[in-house]
């Protein structure tokens, strides 16, 4: 399977709605896998020739919290994936985490165009399998509300995740869990960051994030 190889056809599920159409979307996702990074900080050298100074570091992704985080309007405009991943990485950035510390990998990207003549939800499910993106998710979303400024969409999200670390369950039958479950506000012509983690174990979970554009679409 390639890297964002889709396993289940966009479904169109639910009838048009005038008061939410004609919206354009675009949702990426990104993963931070969990890695130890140490550094030596105020190094010297003693009198003896030995290096002395104070070691740092820790986990890239172990101070991230254990419910889901809403960057609204991250971004200015449709963002690229450079200026995304230079987002994630100063969001997750720490006292002993470095930006350039954290590793960032672009996953998949959906493109959506929501108008009269097409249902208004959409049901993908992807699966990833080279490491360390050992994951699949199913993603619904239907725009809920809009003005002239901004929309509401609702999201939910199942992820099934398998930590790379760990043992590995070869029977096909790992849970997917929901992650997400809300409305999330998105102002059009910006760029919105919404991350979660893949699992409670801070020691070695990663943290997947996805970014959300709209803006409307010229009829």
């Amino acid at each position: 399977m390639t890297l964002g190889h889709l396993i289940l056809p966009l479904l169109m599920m639910i009838p048009f709605d005038q008061e939410t159409a004609n919206l354009r979307l675009r949702i990426t996702f990104f993963e931070v896998p969990s890695i130890f990074v140490s550094r030596i900080v105020a190094g010297r050298v003693d009198k003896d020739g030995t290096v002395a100074g104070t070691m740092v570091g820790g986990n890239t992704t172990g101070s991230f919290p254990t419910k889901t985080v809403f960057l609204q309007d991250r971004l200015a405009g449709s963002a690229d994936s450079g200026d995304i991943i230079g987002a994630i990485r100063e969001y997750m950035a720490a006292a002993c985490i470095r930006e350039q510390d954290i590793e960032v990998f672009e996953l998949t990207r959906h493109d959506l165009v929501l108008n009269d003549k097409l249902p208004i939800a959409i049901e993908a499910d992807r699966g990833f399998e080279q490491w360390p993106h050992q994951a699949s998710y199913r993603l619904i979303l239907e725009p809920a509300w809009q003005n002239e400024e901004e929309a509401g969409l609702a999201l939910q999200l199942w992820l099934r995740w398998q930590d790379p670390y760990g043992i590995q369950d070869i029977s096909g039958q790992v849970p997917k869990r929901l992650v997400v479950d809300q409305i999330l506000t998105a102002k059009f012509g910006q760029t919105s960051l919404l991350g979660f983690p893949s699992s409670t174990l801070r020691s070695r979970r990663s943290i997947y994030w996805l970014s959300l554009f709209v803006e409307k679409n010229a009829l």
